[in-house]
């Protein structure tokens, strides 16, 4: 009896955190939006450029860093959201079970087979920035830290 309370204290402890997430994304979801435009603008036109300059790749790399798990949030989050919408609570929970990340693997599933191609190609170009951001990020550290080997050789 006990065990069995517990297997159910674990079930509902899940539907709370789900549904909980769910109300959190959606509430959270449009600050997310600006905030991802005002990051991906500043990277463009400033972190990028700094990233050129010997003198401030540092601060180059480590804000594209930043800038790059800003995006992946708000691409993991708006993932989220259009899983359940389009796959409901069981398409949801088997991203979810996925290692956390698979939500978004299950939203671009969700959006192909729903037809959604505008949300298809925004998913993915989102991934690309996320990922694009981060490897420009530890290419610009990694020209900043042979900058410094060489100086201080």
């Amino acid at each position: 009896i006990i065990g069995f309370a517990i297997f159910i204290g674990v079930i509902l402890l899940i539907l709370v955190l789900i549904y909980g997430g769910l109300w959190l994304s959606k509430t959270l979801y449009p600050w997310l939006v600006i905030i991802s435009e005002i990051t991906f603008f500043i990277s463009i036109l400033i972190l990028l450029p700094l990233g050129i300059l010997k003198k401030t790749r540092d601060l180059s790399a480590t804000g594209l860093l930043i800038s790059s798990y800003i995006i992946g949030a708000t691409t993991w989050v708006w993932s989220f959201i259009v899983a359940y919408v389009l796959w409901g609570f069981a398409g949801l929970l088997t991203g979810l079970f996925i290692g956390g990340i698979g939500v978004i693997p299950i939203a671009v599933l969700a959006s192909i087979f729903h037809g959604e191609w505008s949300i298809v190609g925004k998913l993915v170009l989102l991934l690309i920035v996320t990922f694009g951001f981060r490897a420009l990020s530890f290419y610009i550290a990694t020209k900043a830290e042979n900058k410094e080997s060489y100086e201080n050789s």
